[in-house]
């Protein structure tokens, strides 16, 4: 690719490395190409579908690992600080997507790099150095087997520096567990499909960055002030002001009331405990302090800092909603000491902490229903509320020992290990656990979840008040035909596409949803005017939302050449059935109407809707008709 002029606000530069041969490069694209896939995991899909071969291993040296901020990442602003990572994913096969938080995105940017795009498999352990636009890899021998804060402190000790930042995998990456996540400063986490276990299948710990690099913004005041307007709208929302306060897990209270408390395994969504492990106890007993990314006003992140009952070191965070859901409620455990340790075993070994109480609840539920045995477990009784076993579980599965090696691979696995028997209590989608948003009560989730190219997850999309409330933020987003929160009609399914493709674009430009989505910090105007105070683009709302469009369609075209078609968008048989009890007793999704919706989705993307694949006019229409050659789509 030819250099341009390159616009204000990032590098021009991509860092490549093929770790098979050591070789270092540097691609310098053009300008068009940068406006076309502006960053984060539409410029990593780029890279994965273009270079990586079909059919693939995801722990072959022949997976590529991007690494990569987005055009508008490195700008001093409230939620602009994140990265994604991007490969195939060793967890679901499909395409593999994180996004992470901290400052390291920042700090590539700021060390001369836009993204890193890595190939091969090091013959031994090392780490990648990038400061002030030079790279080098380093051994790291005396780094593998480590846990991430013994691993940091080394690396800062060898390089004599402090002022860096650190994207690293740990033991769990390593031993190529298949839901191992990648931290950034220890307490921020790449956390879904598997991207750490391709660090460790490459043998590659680390990528530290340092370098200052001073950017000539477009217009450095407007940059300016959209910083001071995130500042003032965060004085101006008590929701912020809460999240500051209580973090994401003041959602626990929030959905108790619903009956929307992941419990047992999704069996119900009522906890008999819910009120001990809310927000507001996590603040009062365990709280040590808040944290939060680079340049950003709302500080949500927990710091735990604990010595008794258990210890737990702050430079590890703490939990999130997610967590405490996750490793909490769903393995019917009530002890919010217990869930801080917890969550700092697999922040500390990484471990994306939602898979792992996932596999964890799969696991109790077979053994209680009879159908592994202690003899499938070796010797362990997997019962709900056994904290004690949750302890030794997770260790296990950080080290593949005994029955956590079976744990380790995900679902599919433990299927054909144990029988098909074990298949109905597998909760998620395309061997991607499902988060603790329950789409028996959030019917938007139900569709998302089905059709997500990588899987369930619960921020891809807007969730159901979008497109059941009649407000401006729903309209500036084409939304103007609305349903009730509990339906899964046509304008509920359309809504979701649309506040899809805004998430989508969020995850491009590296934005954080709760600073920039809707009703956030930010308004919809605001983005455009951040892209083109920073690169100078003349850029409308219209073009950008094309921009997560095309994220859209060219990850499920890379989908689509690995095999994957309608069959794949299909969630358990629990969510049909009705929930048993407590304010959301008698929820469930209709099996019909989800089936119609993702038909619906289909004709709306102008995708096969037999297939589910993207058609040729469709990706012709955004840019990409080099993949429909690539994959010979004719339809």
């Amino acid at each position: 690719m030819r250099n341009r002029a390159t616009p204000p606000g990032y590098n021009g530069r991509i860092l490549r490395i093929d770790l098979s041969s050591g070789h270092i490069d540097t691609q310098t694209p053009d300008a068009g190409f940068y406006r076309t896939y502006l960053g984060g995991s539409l410029l990593g899909t780029y890279f994965l579908l273009r270079e990586t071969p079909p059919g693939i291993d995801a722990l072959a040296p022949e997976n590529v690992l991007v690494f990569a901020p987005s055009v508008v990442t490195g700008a001093p602003i409230s939620g602009g600080s994140r990265f994604t990572v991007t490969a195939k994913s060793p967890l679901t096969g499909a395409v593999g997507d994180t996004q992470c938080g901290g400052s390291w995105g920042a700090g590539l940017k700021h060390a001369g790099f836009d993204a890193v795009v890595i190939r091969g498999r090091s013959p031994r352990p090392v780490y990648l150095w990038i400061d002030g636009g030079r790279a080098e890899l380093r051994d790291a021998g005396d780094l593998w087997g480590r846990a991430t804060g013994d691993a940091e402190d080394i690396i800062c000790r060898q390089l004599g520096r402090k002022n860096i930042d650190i994207a690293q995998t740990g033991p769990a990456g390593e031993n190529m567990v298949k839901y191992a996540c990648i931290t950034a400063g220890l307490s921020h986490f790449g956390g879904r499909t598997g991207m750490g276990a391709v660090m460790g299948a490459k043998r590659l710990k680390a990528i530290v960055v340092a370098g200052r690099r001073p950017y000539d913004f477009a217009d450095r005041e407007a940059v300016k002030a959209l910083a001071r307007k995130g500042a003032q709208s965060y004085k101006k929302s008590e929701l912020h002001q809460n999240f500051r306060k209580y973090g994401t897990a003041m959602g626990v209270a929030w959905f108790k009331d619903m009956g929307h408390i992941v419990t047992r395994n999704f069996q119900s969504g009522c906890f008999e405990q819910t009120d001990d492990i809310t927000a507001e106890k996590l603040t009062a007993k365990y709280l040590a302090g808040t944290d939060t990314c680079w340049s950003c006003v709302v500080r949500c992140k927990r710091v735990v800092d604990m010595a008794e009952p258990y210890r737990v070191e702050a430079r590890y965070g703490g939990p999130e909603y997610e967590t405490i859901c996750m490793l909490g409620s769903n393995l019917g455990i009530g002890d919010l000491a217990l869930i801080c340790k917890f969550n700092e075993i697999c922040n500390k070994y990484t471990v994306d902490t939602i898979t792992t109480g996932a596999m964890i609840a799969f696991a109790m539920e077979c053994f209680e229903r009879g159908v592994i045995s202690q003899s499938d477990t070796g010797g362990l009784e997997l019962r709900f509320g056994d904290g004690k076993t949750v302890l030794r579980l997770l260790k296990m599965i950080v080290r593949r020992e005994g029955v956590g090696d079976i744990l380790a691979d995900g679902f599919d696995r433990a299927i054909e290990a144990w029988g098909e028997a074990c298949r109905p209590f597998a909760m998620g989608v395309k061997n991607q656990p499902f988060p603790a948003h329950m789409p028996r009560i959030k019917p938007s989730q139900a569709l998302i979840y089905s059709v997500n190219p990588f899987g369930a997850d619960h921020m891809s999309s807007e969730h159901d008040w979008i497109g059941a409330a009649d407000v401006d933020l729903s309209r500036g987003l084409a939304i103007t035909d609305f349903t009730d929160l509990e339906s899964l009609d046509v304008r509920k399914t359309r809504a979701t596409m649309l506040s899809q493709f805004y998430y989508s674009l969020l995850d491009t430009l590296t934005l954080c949803d709760f600073c920039w989505g809707p009703g956030a910090l930010f308004s919809f105007r605001d983005i455009e005017d951040l892209v083109g105070a920073v690169t100078g683009w003349q850029v409308t709302f219209w073009e950008l939302m094309k921009a997560g469009e095309r994220r859209v369609n060219l990850m499920r075209a890379y989908n689509a050449r690995e095999g994957f078609d309608r069959s794949d968008d299909d969630l358990p048989q629990r969510v049909f059935e009705p929930l048993p009890d407590g304010p959301s007793k008698g929820r469930r999704v209709d099996r019909h109407r989800l089936e119609e919706a993702i038909g619906d989705y289909y004709r709306m993307m102008n995708w096969n809707p037999s297939t589910g694949h993207p058609t040729r006019g469709k990706l012709m229409e955004l840019g990409l008709g080099w993949v429909a050659e690539q994959l010979q789509i004719q339809d």
